[in-house]
């Protein structure tokens, strides 16, 4: 995954939740849940510089566990440069209602050790072993801790629980990072033909790219824009196409 590929999925390793290396995350009650863990779908558009890309999201329940999936491709001419697709993959389970990663992996078809990555989650021995940038990596983890896809499943469970700024520490691979969620207000966007209630969200993870998250009540709190800004400039969005959450 080059650094382009690692730019397009930007948006999946943002963040949310309430910082793991202090305290776990509150419980989830089982109505919400029920409803927010349901199976579900989402395309979005992704521009990056100009560059037109396709992110598709699913989540589905395999027997004992839950399988987060998504698929970020090139569109249009752009597709052309023969890069992609990027397809991240997140297996986890739910503990007390606070969802637990068990692997999370991240790279294009073919395989590519300088980029790849792959994250083993042992809980019962409270470690995790890691792959990425070419090198092995072990972390201690504690409940709470999310990967780079489980992440925002475990904001949407938050927030629509109350918890409305949830911050998380997130396992990118080669390091653990803290991410904060932090309420900006209401916001309504044009999407679909309509108008939409957002709640806005800055998502502070300590560096030079703020990014920014809305998030649709109406829709189980499912994201419907991203966008990332470096030194005042819009790098790249994120837009709601289609959800089976938004018929």
């Amino acid at each position: 995954m080059n650094r382009l590929g690692r730019t397009i999925a930007w948006w999946a390793i943002l963040a949310a939740g309430l910082l793991a290396g202090n305290r776990a995350a509150p419980a989830v009650g089982p109505a919400s849940s029920a409803t927010l863990l349901a199976p579900f779908s989402a395309t979005y558009q992704v521009s990056y510089s100009g560059l037109p890309a396709q992110r598709t999201v699913i989540l589905d329940r395999q027997a004992d566990h839950y399988a987060l999936t998504a698929v970020t491709r090139l569109t249009g001419v752009a597709a052309l440069v023969g890069f992609g697709p990027v397809t991240e993959r997140s297996r986890f389970e739910v503990h007390d209602g606070i969802i637990r990663p068990l692997l999370y992996t991240a790279g294009e078809e073919q395989a590519n050790p300088d980029h790849d990555i792959r994250i083993e989650f042992d809980w019962s021995a409270e470690i995790s072993r890691g792959f990425a940038k070419g090198a092995d990596y072990s972390f201690p983890i504690e409940a709470g801790v999310q990967d780079p896809l489980s992440f925002e499943l475990m904001a949407r469970l938050d927030i629509a629980g109350g918890n409305r700024e949830p911050i998380y520490t997130v396992h990118e691979g080669y390091q653990l990072r803290p991410y904060r969620f932090l309420e900006q207000g209401p916001d309504t966007l044009w999407i679909k033909g309509q108008n939409i209630d957002t709640v806005r969200y800055l998502i502070d993870r300590q560096s030079r790219r703020q990014l920014y998250y809305w998030l649709a009540p109406t829709a189980d709190y499912l994201a419907v824009q991203l966008r990332q800004v470096q030194k005042g400039k819009v790098k790249s969005t994120v837009l709601l196409l289609h959800s089976s959450l938004w018929p």
